[in-house]
């Protein structure tokens, strides 16, 4: 995801989920990898890239992490950073390793590819979404390139104006500018969302 232009609130979102961190953090880990020199040292904070050596775990510590990762996070069971670092630890404590903290294994975590996580816990359906037709997302470089529409239902209920009998929830759509993030537009209707619905509105 570093190596794109662009990444998007959806596809933050998927790693976040994939990875058990917010989208805040999953943006941050980004930050800092584009600006590091390629370690996984990288994403600690107050790390400057770091020369040979610095920030990293002794290498069997490391080799357990990477090994639970392969055979225990990548699953379909879809474990939490809590549990995984409870079984990161009971193997370590086994083998009279030193307990990586909970911190540096959720840094393992975000440095490992998205779609591989997603497609490993959530299928190659879920997997594709998180890429664009080419493997990558299209790179927006300038305001009104490309804009996304969006659709929720409002959380009231309207009603009749003189029986006061419940009519139905409105939808919201939004026009939203990718680059810039501005509003371009919005929609308030009692009919569910539909192409020719919109294309009306213009």
């Amino acid at each position: 995801m570093a190596q794109s232009e662009t990444v998007g609130h959806e596809a933050a979102d998927m790693a976040a989920q994939a990875l058990g961190l917010s989208r805040r953090q999953v943006y941050v880990l980004i930050r800092r990898a584009r600006q590091g020199s390629g370690l996984v040292t990288d994403l600690v904070p107050g790390q400057s890239g770091g020369g040979k050596g610095k920030g990293r775990l002794p290498e069997p510590v490391e080799r357990v992490i990477h090994e639970l990762l392969q055979k225990r996070f990548l699953t379909k069971q879809k474990r939490s950073l809590a549990a995984f670092h409870r079984e990161v630890t009971q193997v370590c404590k086994a083998q009279k390793l030193r307990v990586p903290a909970r911190n540096t294994v959720a840094l393992r975590i975000a440095s490992l590819d998205p779609r591989k996580v997603i497609r490993r816990r959530e299928g190659q359906d879920a997997a594709r979404d998180l890429q664009g037709v080419g493997g990558e997302p299209p790179a927006v470089t300038a305001p009104l390139e490309q804009v996304q529409i969006d659709h929720t239902v409002i959380d009231l209920i309207v009603v009749d104006d003189r029986d006061r009998q419940p009519i139905g929830r409105p939808y919201l759509t939004l026009a939203i500018d990718v680059f810039t993030r501005c509003v371009l537009g919005m929609v308030v209707t009692l009919e569910a969302p539909s192409a020719p619905i919109y294309c009306s509105q213009r």
